[in-house]
Order: C-alpha cells, then structure tokens, then sequence
C-alpha cells in the first residue's frame, strides 16, 4: 500500500537524487536514476554494437540496435505492405504505411479547414 500511495498519489514519496554536478533529476525508483545516469550522463552504460561488417553504430539499448539493423541493413525487417489494387509500395513501419495511403489514397486523412471569420492579424 506504501508504494501505491506513493507511486499513483505523491503520498510519503522517497526520492532519488542524480550526483551528479548540475544535475536536478529525480525520480521515485532507484533503478530509474541508473537508467538516467547512463543515458544522459554515460555512466556504466552497456553498449550495444551492430554486428555488421564494417557498421561501428552502437546503443545504450539493446532494442535500438534491433531498429537501427532492420532500418539500415534491412535484417529482420517486417515489411508492410500496401493493400490497394496495383499498388507494390512496402514500408518497414505501420506509420510509414499509413502516410503512404494517406498521400497517395486519401485514406484516413483528417482534414483541417481555416475558418477565416475567426482568424485576427
């Protein structure tokens, strides 16, 4: 119940500090500071580096180098591809699909008009 009234309502919250200099960061987790320190400040990262030769791109995370891989050396990619009639456009993500339709097809467009009379220079 402690953690509850902490987490969801600010109750008797404990807070963790970043060290370091310059650095007003907190969070409610301690495992929440590490993660910041090793993203924003590079303490105790474990690099992540793609395995492709000649590629020296590395991460802080392990999923990153999975996007990095399959966006520019195509591994792993799962492709997304157009359904309308005639069409051969493919995308390696869902949104890259979804501009596509929306640009070419006029599919799922959300259209915004001016209204001029409400408009003040």
């Amino acid at each position: 119940m402690k953690n509850h009234k902490a987490a969801k309502h600010g109750i008797d919250v404990v807070w963790f500090s970043c060290d370091q200099d310059g650095c007003d960061y907190k969070a409610k987790k301690a495992s929440s500071i590490k993660v910041h320190k090793a993203n924003v400040h590079d303490i105790d990262v474990q690099w992540f580096y793609c395995d492709q030769d000649g590629c020296d791109y590395k991460a802080k995370q392990g999923s990153t180098i999975k996007l990095h891989k399959a966006g520019v050396h195509d591994i792993d990619v799962k492709w997304h591809h157009c359904d309308q009639d005639g069409c051969n456009y493919k995308a390696k993500s869902a949104g890259h699909l979804k501009e596509h339709k929306q640009h070419v097809y006029e599919i799922d467009v959300k259209w915004h008009h001016c209204d001029s009379r409400r408009m003040r220079l």
